[in-house]
Parts: structure tokens; C-alpha cells; sequence
């Protein structure tokens, strides 16, 4: 599904297309990256170009590429959504330029796609699972107003090791807005968009990282 364009000073999301591998790709040959975004290992250049191709004909999943300042940085989704049940299940965002780290650039990226999904998409809900170590994303999602609710024991192998990731999910109502207002002044260096009254608590004020993968029954090996 080709999804919206959100721009908020530098910072924009647009829907993300083959131009973007060159820029994106070196992210997933960091081996702390990669392995923070729940993938056993750093992936080859063919990868990208499997993601772009299957996500811009998926009906249901919207893919943004993360530009700031003119320069493709990251990516954020909505994935595996169930428009009956008005549940994007699988959703995430990543940052991959460590420079642009603990702006709160990421965060501002997701939350200004969670509220395309909830305002103009009427989604009730989203999920996601992270890696149980990855303490920059989870102080994140907290703030957005995610919710722990369950942790898959083992559920990856990153190179011979097991690990555990945490299941978090939030409702439309729950979503932090306040959070999100904040994020986009603090990454964009600009004054708070139009305040909304927040649905959830403020969270806590974490740096910035690099979040999730997503897909992953069909990109994990």
C-alpha cells in the first residue's frame, strides 16, 4: 500500500520507493544495529529491495522512509493490517543514522504514523514486539503510551544466543499525543505543533535509537 506524506519542518515521512535502498541499506550491515532490530545478522544488498517490492504491493502494510534534512535516515510502518478489526498488528520505526541519535527524531516519526492511522486510517490499535535488551525503544514506546503485555521467551537466535522479545500494544485512546507534540519540537528544533490533549501519561524522556525490523515471518531467516 502506498501510504501518506507527513512533514513536520525536516522531518518527513514519505512513502518509501526503490530510490532509498543505496541510502538505507548500510544501516543493515552494523552489527549492533542489526542485531538491536532482531535479525540474526547483516543482510547482503539484495534484502532492501525484497522489502520494497513486497510492501508496496501489500494491501496491508504502509512503509514511510524517514528523511531529515533532505536525507533518507531511517523508516517507519504499519504492517499485517487487520482493517476489520482496525488493528495495524505489526509497527515500528528505525532509525538508523547514529548522528541523529537521542533527538527524539525517531520517536516524533512514529508518533506522527500513528496518528495518520488513528486519525485518518480509524485504526484502534497497534502493536509490536522488541527485543527484550533493546532499552532505548521500549523508554520510547512507553512514552507513546504502549503497554507491556507479554514477553515470547526465546523467540529469536542472534548468532548462537536465544532471546527473549516483549510484546507492547496501544489503543487509540491511550496514544500519547502530548509525547508525540514534544518529540516533533525537540527533533525538528521548532515550536510545538498545536497542543492535544494527551490520552495516555507522558512517559519517561529517553534518547533516541534504532527500534524494530518488522515482518518478521517473512524477512527473519
Amino acid at each position: 500500500m502506498r501510504g501518506p506524506t507527513l512533514r513536520e519542518g525536516p522531518l518527513v515521512l514519505r512513502p518509501m520507493d526503490a530510490g532509498d535502498e543505496r541510502a538505507l541499506a548500510p544501516f543493515f550491515k552494523d552489527p549492533e544495529l542489526v542485531r538491536l532490530l532482531g535479525l540474526a545478522g547483516p543482510r547482503d544488498d539484495s534484502f532492501l529491495p525484497g522489502i520494497i517490492s513486497s510492501t508496496l504491493k501489500d494491501p496491508a502494510a504502509i512503509y514511510e522512509t524517514l528523511t531529515f534534512e533532505g536525507r533518507p535516515v531511517g523508516y517507519a510502518f504499519l504492517d499485517h493490517i487487520d482493517f476489520e478489526h482496525r488493528h495495524a498488528v505489526e509497527t515500528g520505526v528505525m532509525l538508523g543514522d547514529r548522528a541523529l541519535w537521542g533527538r527524539r527524531i525517531g520517536r516524533a516519526a512514529f508518533g506522527m504514523l500513528l496518528e495518520h492511522g488513528v486519525d485518518e486510517m480509524g485504526l484502534h490499535r497497534a502493536s509490536l514486539a522488541v527485543l527484550v535488551d533493546n532499552a532505548r525503544a521500549i523508554r520510547t514506546y512507553e512514552a507513546l503510551g504502549f503497554r507491556h503485555e507479554g514477553r515470547r521467551r526465546q523467540a529469536l537466535f542472534l548468532g548462537e544466543m536465544p532471546a527473549d522479545t516483549l510484546i507492547m500494544g496501544v489503543l487509540a485512546p491511550e496514544l500519547n499525543r502530548v509525547a508525540i507534540d514534544e518529540a516533533v519540537a525537540t527533533a525538528t528544533g521548532g515550536v510545538s505543533r498545536t497542543p492535544a490533549a494527551p490520552a495516555g501519561g507522558r512517559g519517561e524522556d529517553p534518547t533516541g535509537g534504532p527500534w524494530r525490523l518488522g515482518r518478521p515471518g517473512r524477512w527473519r531467516p
